[in-house]
């Protein structure tokens, strides 16, 4: 018995220990590498073609949001509890804005009144306006980006909603007039390029002297600060030479002056337009800040 036990499990060590020395069978691509590189290639080709012909993989431009305002001049106002104003802007063939506002803020409840001027340029997408937003308060001169919700019925500005008005309604038009009932826009539409007006070191005047030819008009900037005071003087040979200003958010304060003192509402750049009343006009004008 214990002889037969032993060379049965002889057999069974042996068989296991050939079983373990044979390698495994070899595989086509081991013993053919062209073959192997080959399928690879062909393999990769399928994928790109599977690639390039899904419609994931295709190059689609994303379509860009429809524009909600067509090419046009639009109005709002707004007379609320706590706001009164109106706003004005135009949308360009490009979705560009360009606009201007006036807008009073009172709280009968805490006796609290001011108001405030806009300037503001940006892009449409959509029903967005991206802008950049220069607002004037009391002496205050601020700058940022904004986004207003807009569509030919509203103007959603900071939860606050304005509605749609015809700009040439007095209810919108009467925001932009002047002291004189001149808009702005109007003196400042197709102006010549404008010469900055600098004081000499430790000087707060100036004297102009130049010469404006009939129907022509020179063009200043003068930059101050709100709370100071600005004098004008203009003299000319025939007195036929008269000046206009227009505050830095576009509010006519002079119209066809030749001596002005004017408290300066807002901090910026004031508009100085020189023009003759007749004929050519050779003209000094002097200039001070105070």
């Amino acid at each position: 018995m214990r002889k037969t036990y032993w060379a049965g499990l002889w057999l069974i060590l042996l068989a296991g220990c050939g079983s373990a020395a044979d390698p495994p069978a070899p595989t086509a691509a081991i013993d053919n590498p062209a073959t192997t590189e080959e399928a690879a290639a062909t393999a990769t080709t399928d994928t790109v073609a599977a690639e390039s012909t899904s419609p994931m993989a295709e190059d689609v431009e994303p379509a860009p949001e429809a524009i909600a305002m067509a090419p046009d001049r639009y109005c709002y106002v707004i007379d609320s509890a706590t706001l009164t104003g109106a706003v004005r802007l135009r949308v360009d063939a490009a979705a560009r804005i360009r606009g201007d506002s006036v807008v009073s803020i009172h709280n009968e409840d805490t006796g609290y009144y001011s108001s405030y001027a806009q300037k503001f340029t940006g892009d449409l997408v959509g029903d967005r306006a991206e802008l950049t937003v220069m607002t004037w308060i009391e002496y205050d001169l601020q700058e940022f980006d904004e986004t207003w919700q807009m569509t030919p019925t509203t103007l959603t500005i900071n939860n606050d909603v304005f509605t749609a008005a015809n700009c040439e309604d007095p209810a919108v038009a009467d925001y932009f007039i002047g002291p004189d009932g001149l808009d702005g826009e109007t003196l400042l539409a197709e102006l010549p390029p404008a010469q900055r007006v600098e004081f000499a070191p430790g000087t707060s005047w100036t004297t102009l002297e130049n010469s404006v030819v009939r129907g022509d008009r020179d063009v200043y900037l003068l930059g101050a600060q709100g709370g100071q005071q600005m004098n004008l003087d203009i003299e000319s040979l025939e007195s036929n030479a008269v000046f206009d200003v227009i505050s830095p958010s576009g509010t006519v304060m002079a119209r066809e002056a030749v001596s002005e003192s004017l408290v300066l509402p807002q901090t910026g750049d004031y508009t100085v337009i020189v023009g003759g009343t007749r004929g050519n006009a050779s003209y000094t004008l002097e200039v001070a800040i105070e």
